[in-house]
């Protein structure tokens, strides 16, 4: 019998956590001031209409 490869959700949420801490801190300065200044402004600069993605 094969042996499941299921992940149970709290573990699967830890690891995913961790990826995304690690992406975080590679990412150059440059994307990291896109995101800053988007965190800033708020949803009120998002597209809407056809221009949301």
């Amino acid at each position: 019998m094969k042996k499941s490869k299921h992940e149970p959700k709290p573990m699967m949420a830890a690891r995913l956590q961790v990826e995304a801490r690690e992406v975080l801190t590679k990412r150059s300065s440059k994307r990291s001031r896109f995101l800053d200044v988007a965190l800033s402004n708020g949803s009120d600069f998002e597209p809407v209409g056809r221009l949301a993605g």
